[in-house]
């Protein structure tokens, strides 16, 4: 899966169904020749092989490596049916394998409501033309047995692309429903830590307008308690927002494993460093923020380890996933997030370095700890 996207992948599967029925049609074309047809049928023979291929082609190329939607082109898989079966009675058993993939393509271009009823007629088709031509009993059961698989091999690549697409919407949206989850939760703390706060202040304003006139010391009183209460309200968001800033690796991998799981992607972690400083753990954590969300958007990952190690007074964060997506044109890998991080690495002189190789895209990143461990190089660690 590495460098696939959906539209590569549907582009890979319209190929190889294109590829089949040209082997096919090839291999009916040689074997015919083999009998020495008169000139005559020979040029009608590349007639209409050219014409079945020509609807073949448009009707698998829409439904599959477009991804435009099924019953399409109905009118190309009726010529290709008829073609396909003037063929077979006109020139003989040779050409028993055109109307197996015309059954084929009606499959991958048609919704299953009408292939389910097209392919067996498709089929019941081919039996009656072999019994017309006298076809023997063993022949025609390898001819219909044939015609089989190739409707199933055929039906299951068709599956692909979709799947291929379902899975990439799947993987946006989970990201997108992080970043709402991120914000809800946001969200609620303030209501929480302001709704109750600015009810009491706006209700004790109200009693100290209706004081004013006739009690003046009292009304006073109700505006001092609101002015308290506003000043707890403030440093109660000051410690909120701190709490949002102040990011601890264990609780963002304990996070991102839970996400990478529900995509589906396996998540090996190492310990966690104790004693790290806050301002360097703010950083981490939006690295491995970042970094993972890097995964769900810019990769078809199956695995991602998170290293942390700690040397010569630096934390060290290693994040890597299978199956990245094939740099742009450019040259870039991953998400415009990292050119943040790196800033927010050079802000306390640390570097981040991103790219891929042998298959395996890596984001690592080292963050200078200070003096707190600077010379404890084995730093004491603990497991999440």
């Amino acid at each position: 899966m590495h460098g696939r996207t959906p539209a590569t992948v549907a582009r890979a599967v319209a190929w190889l169904i294109l590829l089949t029925a040209t082997v096919f049609l090839l291999e009916a074309m040689v074997l015919w020749l083999s009998y020495r047809p008169p000139p005559g049928q020979v040029v009608a023979a590349v007639l209409g092989s050219l014409v079945f291929g020509f609807g073949y082609a448009r009707a698998v190329w829409d439904a599959v490596a477009r991804g435009r939607g099924r019953n399409r082109h109905q009118a190309d898989l009726a010529v290709c049916a008829s073609v396909s079966f003037a063929m077979l009675l006109a020139l003989g058993p040779a050409w028993g394998a055109l109307p197996c993939l015309a059954a084929g393509a009606a499959v991958v271009s048609l919704t299953p409501r009408r292939w389910g009823w097209v392919v067996p007629l498709i089929l019941a088709g081919t039996a009656g033309a072999g019994f017309m031509l006298a076809v023997p009993a063993d022949v025609l059961v390898d001819m219909l047995v044939k015609s089989a698989v190739t409707v199933v091999v055929l039906g299951t690549l068709g599956v692909l692309p979709p799947f291929a697409r379902e899975m990439h919407d799947n993987r946006a949206e989970l990201a997108r429903l992080a970043v709402v989850e991120e914000r809800l939760r946001f969200s609620r703390d303030l209501h929480d830590v302001l709704g109750h706060g600015l009810s009491v202040i706006g209700m004790k304003m109200e009693v100290a307008l209706l004081l004013i006139g006739n009690d003046p010391d009292k009304a006073a009183g109700e505006i001092r308690d609101a002015l308290g209460i506003s000043r707890e309200s403030a440093s109660d968001l000051r410690t909120l927002v701190r709490g949002y800033r102040q990011q601890s690796i264990a609780a963002e991998l304990d996070g991102v494993r839970s996400v990478l799981s529900s995509a589906g992607i396996g998540c090996r972690t190492d310990e966690v460093p104790l004693d790290i400083p806050q301002h360097v753990q703010d950083v981490a954590g939006w690295i491995v923020r970042e970094g993972v969300t890097n995964i769900l958007r810019h990769s078809r990952a199956t695995e991602c380890r998170i290293k942390l190690r700690v040397n010569d007074g630096r934390l060290m964060i290693e994040i890597s996933n299978d199956n990245p997506i094939a740099p742009g044109p450019d040259g870039r890998t991953g998400g415009s997030g990292l050119h943040g991080l790196r800033e927010r690495l050079a802000n306390i002189s640390g570097e981040l370095t991103a790219g891929v190789h042998n298959g395996t895209f890596t984001l690592l990143a080292h963050a200078p700890l200070g003096e707190s461990l600077r010379h404890d190089p084995g730093a004491e660690v603990t497991r999440r």
